[in-house]
């Protein structure tokens, strides 16, 4: 019995760890937005003097893999005028991302990223880089919409931004999970709370407002919430608040 059960045991867990190793994907797709609130390093693309002198304008799409350290591994053409192009990959393959966690493991990443090249005589619109004095810049398109708070005077760089619950959930480094209501689990509440949420400067959560969800739930999510702590989201170097949405689910076991 004992001869049976030895091999037997030995093929069982090399099944385990085969299958774990599918279920483990080497690398996922994000969206660009997702992806760009990731960035740490971003080089600036030079504008080709040819490009420049012809007038030539527009965005290079690229499709970019990123290895599990947040380097820069493989990039190509997605779309974009060939003047232009060879610019924009010489300054994103010098990028450089946190890593992307899955399940609190790194992986490799599969995105799209857009180089925006813009002269001067023709003011390039909110979110898109253009000519500075002394050189030509290129911009990043992420899913972002500036929002600057009602006392703000400044046209430069926003002192808030709306991001997408995605893009707020790649910079978070610490989670409180709630506790689920006594009442609630009694009466087999369950569902999904959703916060309204600004992010300070320093990552920290500073108001919540309630969207929607159970009100037995409610208090819960907040008191959780309001714990969590993120990365400082960076904007032009800098770092912004943040406006965005959290989901907290409530989930009872069957």
């Amino acid at each position: 019995m004992s001869r049976l059960s030895t091999p037997f045991a030995v093929s069982a867990l090399l099944v385990c760890v085969s299958v774990a190793q599918v279920l483990a994907p080497q690398r996922v797709r994000v969206s660009s937005g997702f992806e760009s609130g990731l960035l740490q390093s971003r080089v600036a693309p030079t504008y080709p003097p040819l490009a420049r002198q012809a007038r030539i304008q527009g965005t290079v799409v690229l499709k970019v893999i990123i290895n599990r350290d947040g380097e820069v591994q493989d990039i190509s053409v997605f779309s974009g005028h060939p003047m232009l192009a060879p610019a924009a990959i010489e300054a994103v393959k010098q990028w450089k991302y946190r890593p992307y966690l899955l399940n609190g493991e790194p992986v490799a990443v599969e995105t799209q990223v857009q180089v925006n090249f813009s002269l001067s005589d023709k003011p390039a619109p909110d979110g898109v880089a253009g000519d500075i004095p002394g050189g030509a810049m290129g911009g990043v398109i992420g899913s972002m919409q500036t929002t600057p708070p009602p006392d703000s005077t400044q046209t430069g760089t926003p002192q808030r931004v709306r991001v997408s619950s995605g893009v707020s959930q790649g910079l978070l480094v610490k989670k409180v999970n709630p506790q689920y209501p006594e009442d609630a689990r009694a009466a087999r509440i369950q569902g999904v709370v959703v916060l309204k949420a600004n992010i300070d400067k320093e990552g920290s959560v500073s108001n919540l407002e309630l969207v929607s969800g159970h009100p037995m739930l409610v208090p819960a999510a907040i008191e959780a919430v309001k714990q969590w702590k993120y990365r400082p989201y960076l904007l032009a170097g800098r770092p912004v608040e943040v406006e965005t949405q959290i989901q907290v689910s409530f989930t009872l076991q069957r």
